[in-house]
């Protein structure tokens, strides 16, 4: 791999210094479009990011000068230790992350990302993925995971899903991407942020969850940790959840098609069932309920309320 050329490195301290200063969203932009312009550049950051964390903060040195110091001047002395470090660090590690990881229905898997982070994706999930040297940004663009944060003082790992942003730097949680966006904490701490302000909207501890569906601050609420989690060792825990709600779940897992009239949708269920087990699902529901089942030739099912009571 090419070493990042000596101006880069400079460039990338420089922006080093600035982002350490402050990173207001005008500053970020700025940066993004700079890291866009050349790849040479994300590289060239990765290293200043690596080297700086290696060194350790340092105070910068006591500017003599009468003049008023240059832009961006502030914290780059302590940068110029960083710099003499690059050279002599081999570009092995030189990771400017951006991947995608997709699961398939009745698939799960377990992601490790280069710092020691791990991602648990559910069936028919996917995250994205970009590493940057003061950020590690996932995107969950469809069903859910569970994540396991390495902790770095320099990197704030954020998960974005539709309605929210979860923010942290070392923790483990779980956030569903539904009709709603779901985000359940099993250890540590997260921020929560409105996805479009990065207003901050909330916090949450150990056993809690958040419900967010985009048009009002975020629901707190004590989280039932079993059930959360409970996709990790192949089951599903229903806890009055509606028909719709439990089998749009079983449908990430695979097995045969369930469609429900309109008037089942809403029924609840409760119980404890295998994920690849709906057969076992929809006979509980129909005796539950009273439900009539229907089986096509595609080997699809249909649960309808109306012939079970006529039938009654």
């Amino acid at each position: 791999m090419t070493l990042p050329a000596d101006h880069d490195l400079e460039q990338a301290a420089r922006w080093m210094a600035r982002l350490r200063a402050g990173r207001d969203a005008a500053t970020r932009r700025e940066f993004r479009r700079w890291l866009e312009q050349d790849p040479a550049h994300a590289a060239a950051m990765e290293r200043v990011a690596r080297a700086w964390e290696q060194a350790g903060p340092r105070s910068p040195a006591p500017v003599r000068s009468v003049r008023p110091p240059r832009p961006f001047a502030t914290g780059f002395a302590a940068l110029a230790a960083c710099l003499a470090l690059l050279l002599a660090v081999p570009p092995h590690w030189l990771a400017w992350a951006r991947e995608t990881h997709v699961t398939a229905r009745g698939e799960t898997r377990a992601v490790q990302l280069w710092d020691g982070s791990e991602i648990r994706l559910d069936a028919d999930s996917a995250v994205t993925v970009a590493y940057g040297p003061f950020s590690r940004d996932i995107r969950l663009t469809r069903g859910e995971a569970s994540f396991k944060v390495a902790k770095s003082r320099l990197r704030p790992f954020a998960v974005m899903a539709d309605h929210l942003t979860i923010v942290a730097t070392g923790t483990e949680f779980i956030v569903e991407d539904a009709a709603e966006t779901s985000v359940t904490l099993l250890e540590g701490g997260v921020d929560l942020r409105d996805p479009g302000t990065d207003r901050l909207t909330g916090r949450l501890s150990p056993g809690q969850m958040a419900l967010a569906d985009g048009t009002s601050p975020p629901r707190i609420t004590p989280a039932d940790i079993e059930q959360a989690g409970a996709w990790r060792q192949g089951r599903l825990i229903f806890n009055q959840t509606t028909l719709a709600e439990a089998l749009a779940r079983f449908a990430r897992y695979g097995g045969p098609r369930v469609t429900l009239s309109e008037n089942a949708a809403a029924l609840q269920v409760s119980g404890v069932f295998a994920t690849r087990d709906v057969e076992k699902f929809v006979s509980v529901a129909a005796k539950l309920h009273g439900l009539a089942v229907t089986r096509g030739g595609d080997g699809g099912m249909t649960l309808t309320v109306e012939r079970a009571r006529r039938r009654g």
